[in-house]
């Protein structure tokens, strides 16, 4: 009997040993695949950074009425730091603030203080055209009695030379298609021949509706939660355009990482941190559950020419345009397991395993125009 006993309790030391073993690999591969998911769409959304916007140093936003546009969650966000969304940053760093949208805008510990960390996540916004919602195939004309809203869309035919369709795409997507046409929230990038210089806008969409067969119009309200649509601003809004002509349009679109913490629902422990995806001004959407860092550094340049290596934020504090930026550095990315090692008898006092990847990206459309765009 005592060494049955003996061998049953080997038995189940082993067995046990082996279902732990189990729960650890598990949770490793668990954790490998999710941060191998996020990264690809976070390094492709980097990758594209200021992809289809002009040469210079980024758009100007509206100014002159008081009120500074903002991106990110700026339809509220709980357990963030800046509650209300975050202000775009100025083209210049004195004198009179002109809010620009830069292809890619740092947001150095503009976010939460992870559980378990001492400093604060970073933010990273980047903004590309859309190339695959052919808007720009599209006339546009606004009221004949002034002002911008509604703003037209009619389709030409012919279909002008300028209109470059997507593959497999034979006719330009209506501009109310519920998959990829406007809605909501999105963000156009208006532009145009104004006298002697060139006329750009920037507008958040309010409603869109058809008219006709090939017709549609838009309205971009003022009070809009991006703050992009200031009538009443001196500058940057639709309303400084609308005398120009041979006016285009095409949806930007600007894309928001930062980490949220998510609040347990029993109101036990400190939540769930969460990596959140914002798209202009959509409801923000889950990439992953259990980021607890994400961290950038940046290589630019500095006022004089020389190389800044590893800014946190991409030399802002010292005047650097966002436009100059060459290279976005991970510096960390990390996830934790779902449960911790409490649940293993294995891992009993190692707590959460964690994953953490560091790497880097060329912002080639910044980089690539700073270098070699005519002067």
């Amino acid at each position: 009997m005592a060494v049955g006993l003996i061998m049953i309790a080997a038995a189940v030391q082993l067995y046990s040993s082996g279902v732990d073993a189990t729960w650890v690999i598990s949770q490793k591969a668990e954790m490998q695949q999710d941060l191998r998911s996020t990264s690809d769409m976070l390094l492709k959304d980097i990758s594209l950074a200021g992809a289809g916007m002009p040469l210079g140093q980024g758009i100007a936003l509206p100014s002159g009425a008081g009120v500074r546009p903002l991106y990110g969650y700026a339809n509220g966000c709980s357990n963030c730091v800046n509650t209300n969304g975050l202000q775009y940053p100025c083209a210049a760093p004195t004198g009179t603030c002109v809010p620009t949208l830069f292809g890619i805008i740092p947001g150095y510990q503009l976010g939460i203080t992870p559980p378990g960390s001492t400093t604060r996540s970073d933010v990273i916004t980047m903004v590309y055209t859309d190339t695959v919602f052919a808007l720009n195939c599209y006339n546009i004309s606004f009221p004949a009695g002034g002002g911008i809203n509604p703003v037209t869309f009619t389709l030409p035919s012919p279909l002008p030379s300028s209109c470059v369709l997507p593959p497999n795409i034979v006719t330009p997507q209506p501009v109310n298609d519920p998959v990829v046409g406007l809605q909501t929230g999105d963000v156009v990038f208006f532009q145009n021949t104004l006298g002697s210089s060139s006329g750009q806008a920037v507008a958040e969409v309010s409603t869109v509706a058809k008219t006709g067969t090939n017709t549609y119009t838009v309205t971009f309200a003022d009070s809009d939660p991006l703050k992009l649509n200031q009538s009443t601003a001196t500058s940057g809004d639709l309303a400084q355009i609308i005398t120009g002509t041979g006016t285009t349009a095409t949806r930007l679109f600007v894309i928001t990482y930062y980490l949220w913490l998510q609040p347990d629902p029993l109101g036990v422990g400190t939540g769930t941190p969460v990596l959140m995806r914002q798209v202009n001004g959509h409801a923000p959407t889950p990439v992953a559950e259990n980021v607890v860092n994400m961290q950038f550094t940046y290589d630019t340049y500095a006022a004089d020419g020389t190389l800044l290596n590893n800014s946190g934020d991409g030399g802002e504090s010292t005047g650097v345009s966002p436009n100059l930026i060459r290279k976005i550095n991970v510096l960390h990315l990390s996830i934790r397991s779902q449960l911790a090692g409490t649940r293993s008898a294995l891992y009993a006092t190692k707590g959460f395993q964690t994953y953490d990847i560091q790497t880097s990206i060329s912002a080639r459309n910044l980089s690539y125009q700073n270098r070699y765009q005519l002067q």
